[in-house]
């Protein structure tokens, strides 16, 4: 379709995600009005909604990130469970003292994004079980626990190039070298374009800078509180080097299967299968029936169950809006007569826009990916830093739109509505984007 039409379903989507706070009517909203406008007529519009629906579930990729979703919520019940998560925060706060304050808390819980840094999702729901006890206990909102686990699990998530994020870059930059477009190694490019992710770095580093400087969403109207609770004193049902294996059977299985040369993304897939029943093993040879285990692991995923459900509506929207051209008609519509000095920040605009609009930086860089590089050679202007560009509109919106996955699922991992995540990190990540696009602007005119 490709015109001014193709606007109107992201944009009533996060319409509705902000009026109603209700994220389900909104994507779904957005879903049905995008296949009204791709149909001839009413009723095969309401028909390709079905069908938009089951191409999402037909998806073998897709069905691989929701199950792995819900294996994550199945680990983390099991953590809890057992009480391993409880009884090493009681270590490390108590016995060695290295907790003291709301501060060493954030830092803590941003530190423990970096342990699944290979994927989003994973790094941010282990932010949320590593932090949801020590926020309760110094009095920080959940909101704020939303915003390190979004800020650090979607920029790690394309900043690192081992990442399976990282790697899907990989083969879109290598399609332009077979296209003859560029030349090189692609993971070079990758690599290169590190340094020029000025959002993705700002915001990633944003996280301890509000750590250090003790701020909090909720503070103001919490009367500044800083009143220490005890952490929870559950008693470990198992050692803790048992309790914890879910944790570190899911990182050593990632770890050994990309070692040996194993794709990385069915590396994170295999490793949820193994983590649950390597688990649930060595909890059996430590008296827990599997009967109990396996009770946990079902708990856990069905408590983990709504966001999948609105990932399966965002992961159908995105499908909808591509076939729209939503984001080639951004792209298009802004890069007409363009100046090479303000191509950077340009590319940074358009992919915030796009993903803001879809909520998904997969998309946004799959987008904008063929379409950038060509124009920075045509320009003669240096590849990685448009590559770097693109990286950090696309996290932009991932971060920041109403109908992100990523608000979703950061949302779910600190127990918080993700209309309020939204609003509450939305000025944060605001000014975040004005120095990036400063900073694009300044090594436009600087190069």
């Amino acid at each position: 379709m490709n015109n001014w039409i193709s606007l109107l379903p992201p944009l009533l989507a996060i319409l509705l995600a902000i009026s109603t706070r209700k994220a389900y009517i909104a994507i779904f909203s957005g879903i049905i009005l995008g296949s009204l406008i791709l149909a001839t007529s009413f009723i095969s519009g309401l028909k390709g909604v079905i069908e938009a629906l089951s191409l999402t579930l037909q998806s073998t990729s897709t069905i691989h990130s929701l199950i792995f979703i819900l294996m994550i919520g199945a680990v983390i019940n099991l953590l809890q469970r057992s009480a391993a998560i409880d009884h090493a925060l009681q270590i490390i706060s108590t016995q060695r003292a290295l907790i003291k304050n709301r501060s060493h808390a954030q830092l803590l819980a941003f530190i423990a994004g970096f342990l699944m840094c290979l994927e989003g999702i994973g790094s941010m729901m282990i932010v949320g079980v590593v932090g949801r006890p020590l926020f309760k206990q110094f009095d920080i909102s959940s909101q704020k626990l939303a915003y390190i686990a979004n800020s650090t699990g979607a920029p790690l998530a394309w900043l690192l190039p081992i990442s399976s994020a990282g790697l899907f870059l990989v083969g879109l930059i290598q399609t332009q070298i077979d296209q003859g477009v560029i030349d090189g190694v692609s993971l070079d490019y990758v690599v290169q374009a590190m340094p020029y992710q000025f959002y993705t770095l700002l915001v990633l580093l944003s996280v301890p800078l509000l750590a250090v400087f003790q701020h909090d969403f909720k503070l103001a109207q919490q009367g500044g509180s800083a009143e220490q609770r005890a952490l929870p004193q559950s008693a470990p049902i198992v050692p803790l080097w048992v309790g914890m294996s879910p944790f570190y059977l899911l990182i050593m299985t990632i770890v050994i299967v990309v070692a040996l040369g194993g794709d990385i993304s069915k590396a994170i897939y295999c490793s949820g299968y193994v983590a649950l029943i390597g688990s649930a093993i060595l909890f059996h040879v430590n008296d827990v029936p599997y009967k109990q285990s396996v009770s946990w692991m079902v708990s856990g995923a069905i408590r983990i169950l709504p966001a999948v459900l609105i990932l399966t509506l965002a992961f159908t929207f995105s499908h909808v809006i591509g076939q729209l051209g939503t984001g080639q008609f951004l792209a298009e519509l802004l890069t007409a007569n363009l100046a090479v000095s303000l191509l950077p920040c340009l590319i940074f605009l358009i992919g915030m826009m796009i993903s803001f609009a879809t909520g998904s930086s997969g998309a946004t860089v799959s987008i904008l990916t063929p379409i950038a590089i060509p124009i920075a050679v045509q320009m003669g202007f240096p590849v990685p830093v448009v590559i770097g560009a693109v990286l950090s509109g696309a996290v932009f919106g991932d971060q920041s739109s109403p109908i992100s996955d990523s608000v979703i699922v950061a949302a779910s991992a600190a127990q918080c509505s993700p209309e309020s995540h939204f609003r509450s990190q939305l000025p944060i990540v605001a000014s975040v984007a004005l120095v990036a696009f400063g900073g694009y602007l300044g090594v436009g005119l600087w190069l």
